[in-house]
């Protein structure tokens, strides 16, 4: 009989934190497999198609499908809630690039705020010290462009970005008049594509298709175009896409030894390892751990907390549209140039705690924008069609916005299981999404689109509008998000096993070579974009874990 094949370390999923595990594994000469559940795309496979990259979403996850229900009891429909790329690289692929350092308050929610009605607040087992040295590396990794001291309300640093920030485009101007009219402080957003050649990839071409795009000359970092390629070069990398993990099992002693997963066609396979970490998102990590039952787990695997699957929170999303005198030039440029963060800090004056940022929010997709309805300031789902959508295109390029993203409150009700009936195109049960908004949450948003309808009027734009996109930010009354962009929760971290399911580490409290890389383990989901947090904690981790790992294996 020939011999098991067994690797050093499985990873499951290729995304920002599974990129950084693949690569600093492979670099230290451990032998890694990777399992991808979606295809592995280069360059020439991405398109501006907005049809499918924007209002199907399904150009880089064809087979993604999810149920969702607001409240544990409601009956779930089957969807695509969450804009998720299923793809080697996962959603880094399509993301904005947006790269923010979390504040150090935002590491300490529960000892800052103290205990909210109705929601499931925790500090992190971390702080900012101890994460700064690896922002830094991660901005390093990713060429990071920005201007290093331009926010006056950022955290300390100990290094500066690698490079210059984009210059601005004309609505970005707009917006900083807006801003400084009101006494704010604009300073340029930064952003992980390259402003000029850097770490073997190419200077922006300044497109405009980078948020739900992939870069077509890999100026945007992801782990697709950054820590892939010398993982795969040192032969130490056995990537595997198409692979549908759907089972991870113990031995007789406690620890994984093994993954179940089937091919593109349906196949079941194996894979052994020594350590596994499972690195397939908020919504991924939670379902395959829920899938993975048995007698010591019936309620899934780690799970002997009860919070497995919780405590899912999604960052309130704010839009405002507006029309400008000046030439936008909407659609050159990456997803905005300038940033705001005097709104930020906590203040319960304010009727909520907690904060967000706002930022420019690029209009490079007429389309999509006019079949929503958000050209006119229509609701959530309005098409406009014939003469109004003609003349909506005739206007864009003096079309302008800005986002908000803030800060939403964990709650213990929302979060990820397994849907009963429901299975995708391969008969796997899919993850149902249970979620409901916290009042805090909705009064949140609302503040930030005044604020934003205020930078606009300042600015000396007309007809500013509220841009109300389906299921991610119609937070009206009644109603609560859907989905999201950004997806954070469900595998908190923390000190005390009794409630939570990873260590300081990400390593699961019950089972000792499992760990959970990704933003499944942030106890709080922070007022910024999440991607530079989960890169660096990464690098945290599995620095941690290759330290540990020679000194055991030795």
């Amino acid at each position: 009989m020939a011999k098991r094949e067994e690797f050093d370390v499985c990873v499951i999923g290729t995304g920002a934190g599974g990129g950084v595990m693949i690569h600093e594994l492979t670099a230290a000469g451990f032998n890694v497999v990777a399992l991808e559940r979606g295809k592995s795309y280069t360059t020439a496979n991405f398109t501006d198609d907005e049809l499918g990259n924007l209002i199907r979403r399904s150009s880089l996850a064809p087979h993604q499908l999810e149920s969702y229900r607001a409240e544990p009891k409601a009956p779930s429909r089957a969807g695509r809630f969450n804009n998720l790329a299923h793809c080697v690289g996962g959603s880094s692929v399509h993301w904005s690039a947006a790269s923010w350092r979390y504040r150090p308050d935002e590491f300490k929610v529960l000892s800052s705020e103290g205990p909210v009605a109705g929601a499931n607040l925790a500090d992190w087992p971390i702080d900012y010290d101890e994460l700064e040295p690896y922002y830094g590396k991660a901005e390093r990794a990713y060429g990071v462009s920005g201007q290093s001291g331009s926010n006056p309300f950022e955290p300390k640093r100990s290094s500066s970005y690698p490079n210059p920030p984009h210059p601005f485009r004309s609505a970005s101007y707009v917006i900083e008049r807006g801003a400084n009219n009101l006494g704010y402080h604009p300073f340029p957003l930064p952003l992980a594509i390259n402003s000029q050649p850097y770490g073997n990839r190419p200077p922006c071409m300044r497109s405009g298709q980078c948020a739900n795009y992939g870069c077509i000359v890999n100026a945007k970092a992801s782990s697709l175009s950054v820590h892939i390629p010398p993982a795969l070069a040192t032969d130490r990398l056995d990537l595997r896409p198409e692979s549908f993990v759907n089972e991870i099992r113990l031995d007789e002693t406690g620890r994984v030894r093994s993954v179940s997963y089937l091919t593109a066609t349906g196949e079941q396979r194996e894979v052994y390892a020594k350590r596994f970490v499972l690195s397939a998102g908020a919504v991924g990590s939670a379902h395959l751990l829920k899938l993975s039952t048995s007698g010591a787990f019936p309620e899934g695997l780690a799970n002997s907390s009860g919070q497995l699957g919780r405590n899912l929170t999604y960052h309130i999303t704010a839009i405002v549209g507006f029309w400008t005198d000046e030439l936008s030039h909407g659609i050159v440029g990456q997803t905005g140039q300038v940033a705001i963060d005097d709104l930020h800090a906590s203040d319960s004056k304010r009727g909520f705690i907690r904060g967000g940022m706002i930022m420019e929010n690029g209009e490079a997709n007429p389309i999509y924008y006019a079949m929503n309805g958000v050209s006119q300031g229509l609701s959530a789902g309005t098409q406009t069609w014939g003469k109004p959508l003609k003349d909506y295109l005739r206007k864009f390029r003096h079309a302008a916005s800005m986002l908000a993203i803030g800060e939403d409150l964990p709650r213990e009700e929302n979060g990820i299981d397994v849907d009963p009936t429901i299975k995708d195109h391969l008969g796997i049960p899919v993850p149902r999404i249970t979620h409901t908004n916290h009042p805090n949450d909705i009064a949140l948003h609302h503040y930030y689109e005044g604020k934003m309808m205020e930078i606009a009027q300042a600015s000396g734009a007309k007809d500013v509008w509220k841009i109300r996109l389906p299921g991610f930010s119609d937070l009206e009354k009644g109603r609560s998000q859907e989905g999201s962009y950004h997806l954070h929760g469900t595998c908190r971290m923390g000190d005390d096993p009794s409630k939570s399911v990873l260590n300081r580490w990400c390593r699961a409290h019950d089972v000792p070579n499992l760990w959970v890389v990704d933003g499944s383990c942030f106890p709080t989901a922070g007022g910024y974009n999440p991607t530079m947090t989960i890169v660096a904690n990464a690098y945290r981790v599995v620095e941690q874990m290759i330290r540990e790992a020679k000194r055991l294996d030795s």
